[in-house]
């Protein structure tokens, strides 16, 4: 009887995984799609420090901080400023990837960051997708 559970409890979960992964790839994408056509600046650059200021003590907590870029390259706008503000709630915030290592895509609002992700093809492609449709 214990084994009939087990098999039926590893299906349902081995079922469920690999449909939810698609969503919330695209979920993400729509969502950096919508911050890069909501930025009055778009570019590369490397991430510098990040310094974290507050955090509330909310489940899950909300960060507010200070993050800087090194050797800004402006796809859209002006990379203007050196150090933007962030918030970044623990398992809500979207595209906002302050750990990322090498060059990432950037795309800030006023002084404000939207979205730092990777500068991968498929992120920079992105990029481009945003300027048609605006």
């Amino acid at each position: 009887m214990k084994t009939v559970i087990a098999f039926a409890l590893a299906a349902l979960f081995t079922g469920a995984a690999p449909a939810d992964e698609p969503d919330k790839k695209k979920t993400d994408e729509a969502e950096l799609l919508k911050s890069l056509r909501d930025a009055s600046a778009v570019f590369t650059a490397e991430l510098g420090e990040v310094k974290p200021v507050a955090q509330t003590n909310s489940i899950p907590p909300t960060t507010r901080g200070e993050v800087s870029f090194k050797e800004a390259k402006p796809l859209r706008g002006k990379a203007g400023e050196k150090v933007y503000g962030y918030t970044y709630r623990e398992g809500t915030t979207k595209n906002v990837d302050l750990g990322a290592t090498g060059r990432v895509l950037v795309a800030v609002k006023d002084k404000d960051v939207l979205a730092v992700v990777p500068a991968t093809e498929a992120n920079l492609a992105l990029v481009k997708k945003a300027e048609e449709k605006k």
